[in-house]
């Protein structure tokens, strides 16, 4: 983890119009939308299916159903983020990936009341950067 002053980069990505945001350290890259293979019996309904990327299967969680979000069809803008997780590569399809972003550790502020739902674990915080609010995913938590 960085100190208060370190800088450490996010990228910035969309589910339904608010930004959400990922150590960049954590993506390995970011693809056009691929074809996805169904996994009857996926062990999370949130599995959107498999994807082929670059010979190896890669299980792909769509991020919308993952936090709540209200599914909706993906178009030219939908990406899959390629996260390293602890059992290998893990894909989460957002809206779009907008922007990579220098954040440091003393500007990340703790969700705000009302938002304890179900997700509320799935976040490390939020920042602010008037205008744009941008919450951090704690990408281990989403992976379990």
């Amino acid at each position: 983890m960085p100190t208060d002053t370190a800088q450490e980069k996010i990228v910035i990505f969309e589910l339904n119009g608010e930004e959400y945001g990922l150590e960049v350290s954590r993506v390995q890259s970011i693809e056009r939308m691929l074809p996805l293979t169904r996994v009857p019996g996926a062990p999370r309904p949130d599995i959107a299916g498999v994807m082929n990327l670059r010979g190896k299967i890669t299980p792909v969680i769509d991020l919308r159903l993952c936090l709540g979000v209200e599914a909706a069809p993906y178009d030219k803008q939908t990406r899959i983020l390629v996260v390293l997780g602890n059992d290998g590569a893990v894909g989460f399809i957002v809206d779009r990936a907008n922007d990579l972003l220098d954040i440091t550790e003393t500007e990340i502020e703790g969700i705000p009341a009302g938002r304890e739902d179900e997700t509320y674990g799935l976040f490390q915080g939020v920042i602010n950067r008037d205008p744009r609010i941008i919450t951090l995913l704690e990408t281990d938590k989403v992976l379990q």
